[in-house]
């Protein structure tokens, strides 16, 4: 098993053990391939035919149910969704800019609902279009906020902008709405130089009776988002931190939610039911998508009712995170001032903990999913945050926080490769009782514990790295995926975007042959083996090179099953990440100097000495050494 960089006895037990071995081998090896074709190759290969099947089914019960929604008042379905921009051309607006962000309030119910991220491009080529967070009603992938007061002010109350209003985080704007009923509203909107929006309303009462007022908030999508991939590894959907008796982080994926609208659609009467309704005390609330955040920040001493939902709209589902305050009274002649926040931007981990300790936010950067393996994966993420600063290549990075890695897990390691090493020289010995003893199998297993016991080593010793190396792994595979540092960061040459996959393919010689192979890869089952690139093969070659210094197996079926596995990873990798490849490519490397090493300390000839002098034409000796 020191195909994962740790090393293992090969089966070079007793029978028994052989099988026991063989069955721990095969157990680790599928949950380690099923469960990554899981959690990454199959959602990424079939997202999009799951997207369409999904969106069949809806079309096709909305017309079937669409006698019932009018008979219970369901609103109509919208218009066919338009383009941003030209929603956005048909509403009168306020501009506002930062270095981080640019884009228009609408003043129908002074919605941000247009906004970009300057420093986020959809692609990674130079004159991609900048990253489109928030989208108006009724536009293709729609997410807009709305702040108001319940029954006085809503999505649709016009306001009033000074002529010429452009909001900065030098320059504050100022918006007003008269209800009409005595009721006049100051909004006091400004922007600092990120993510972050500061909504002030200063309420005067000139009517003759006590007003009664409660403020709300909501965040609203309609539809997925345009590049929503399914990911079991990040959460997708909505988010946020709050709670009755303690402020914890609740969850609705996309699917879920989705799931909670066809209920509603097939009349299981949820019209008035929501995903999850909780009272609490501070907090906030929103839409976590991959790599983006839009998110209420109440006031944190505010005692409010938290919702999270799902409707049907036409052949897609609105989600929404929201909150009602505290109800206030209001006399006549009387002011009020009421503040509150709102964040649309990058899920930066640095900005999220910055704005945590600078607006008490609790947990805020929890919006980024460090997932059941939290105690590793924030320590995974501060190494390589620190040293892709130092470096300023993240590839690098990850090289770097890979030595940490097997620094600290030395001990362990080789202490296991030392036991490798001296079952590998007790092979003749093993080899040799079991040609002995080939019809007496309790006498062979029999002899074989006493030759461990003679020579003082333990069979099972080299398990134990890749039971540490599997969880590690799977940690810096989760760093890797949910969080927005490493997307489009480049590597060195080919690699331009290390959250993507390996560019490269055998099909057109790794870009020597100009064509493109873009169709052969997205076909489905056969396009991951056109897929296959530079990466993903010198993975393959360092496993087998990892392999070559591990004892073989005598039993032939295990060691067929051994000597495919380079080749099977090779295409399971192919579909990953490059910076995760990297990662393992250098993992491998590195365990081979210290394997290596480790063997020819100790006198151990190995398949790659073999190899070696195979290669400059000389024997090997017993020790490893070519003559």
């Amino acid at each position: 098993m020191s195909y994962l960089g740790g090393g293992g006895p090969g089966g070079l037990g007793p029978q028994g053990s052989d099988s026991k071995n063989l069955v721990l081998a095969m157990v680790l090896c599928v949950a380690i391939l099923f469960g990554f074709e899981y959690f990454w190759a199959a959602p990424q290969r079939e997202a999009l035919q799951a997207q369409q099947k999904a969106k069949a089914q809806t079309e096709q019960q909305l017309k079937q149910a669409a006698g019932a929604d009018a008979a219970s008042g369901a609103a109509a379905a919208p218009a066919k969704a338009i383009p941003a921009t030209e929603a956005i051309a048909q509403s009168a607006r306020v501009t506002f800019d930062n270095p981080q962000i640019d884009g228009t309030i609408n003043l129908a119910g002074a919605r941000f609902d247009d906004l970009s991220l300057k420093a986020h491009r959809q692609t990674v080529k130079k004159d991609s279009p900048e990253v489109r967070l928030l989208s108006p009603d009724g536009a293709e992938h729609h997410l807009d906020a709305v702040f108001g007061w319940e029954g006085v002010v809503g999505a649709s109350s016009v306001w009033t902008a000074p002529a010429g209003a452009k909001l900065t985080p030098d320059n504050p704007i100022t918006l007003t709405h008269d209800t009409g009923d005595g009721l006049t509203i100051e909004r006091t909107i400004s922007v600092d130089d990120k993510f972050v929006f500061t909504i002030e309303d200063k309420i005067t009462n000139a009517g003759a009776a006590t007003r009664e007022l409660t403020p709300f908030a909501t965040v609203r999508r309609t539809g997925l988002p345009d590049d929503f991939i399914p990911n079991q590894i990040v959460h997708q959907g909505l988010m946020g931190v709050f709670g009755g008796e303690k402020l914890i982080k609740r969850e609705a994926r996309y699917q879920d939610a989705e799931k909670h609208a066809k209920e509603k659609l097939r009349g299981k009467k949820l019209a008035d039911e929501r995903i999850l309704a909780e009272p609490s005390v501070g907090g906030w609330m929103g839409i976590s998508d991959h790599y983006w955040l839009t998110a209420i920040l109440p006031d944190q001493k505010e005692k409010m009712a938290v919702f999270f939902d799902a409707r049907p709209e036409g052949t897609q589902t609105n989600f929404r995170a929201s909150y009602t305050g505290e109800k206030r009274g209001l006399a006549k002649g009387q002011t009020l001032t009421h503040t509150q926040r709102f964040y649309a931007g990058a899920k930066t981990v640095d900005l999220l903990q910055s704005y945590e300790k600078s607006l008490s936010l609790p947990m805020f950067d929890k919006a980024v999913d460090w997932g059941f393996l939290e105690f590793l994966t924030r320590p995974l993420f501060w190494l390589l945050d620190h040293f892709g600063a130092w470096f300023g290549n993240f590839g690098l990075a990850i090289m770097a926080t890979t030595v940490v890695v097997k620094i600290l897990l030395f001990p362990l390691v080789n202490q296991s490769f030392e036991a490798m090493s001296k079952m590998k020289k007790i092979q003749p010995k093993m080899q040799e009782i079991q040609k002995r003893f080939e019809n007496d199998k309790p006498r062979q297993q029999q002899e074989m514990l006493k030759l461990y016991q003679t020579e003082k080593i333990n069979p099972v010793a080299g398990c134990v790295p890749i039971l540490l190396q599997i969880p590690i792994f799977y940690a810096l595979y989760k760093v890797l995926t949910v969080t927005i540092e490493m997307r489009h960061a480049p590597f060195f040459g080919w690699i331009q975007d290390l959250s993507a996959k390996d560019p490269t393919s055998w099909v057109n010689l790794f870009g020597i042959l100009p064509f493109d192979i873009s169709a052969l890869t997205s076909l489905p089952v056969v396009g991951a083996i056109f897929a296959v690139g530079v990466f993903p093969i010198l993975y393959g070659v360092t496993m087998w090179g990892v392999q070559s210094l591990s004892p073989p197996p005598p039993d032939p079926i295990q060691k067929q099953v051994f000597a495919i596995l380079p080749w099977m990873f090779v295409f399971l990798f192919a579909g990953f990440a490059s910076g995760l490849v990297i990662y393992w490519v250098w993992s491998n490397i590195l365990t081979i100097a210290q394997q290596y090493v480790i063997m020819r300390k100790n006198g151990v000839e190995t398949e790659l000495d073999k190899l070696i002098a195979k290669w400059r034409g000389k024997p090997a000796t017993d020790s490893g050494v070519a003559k």
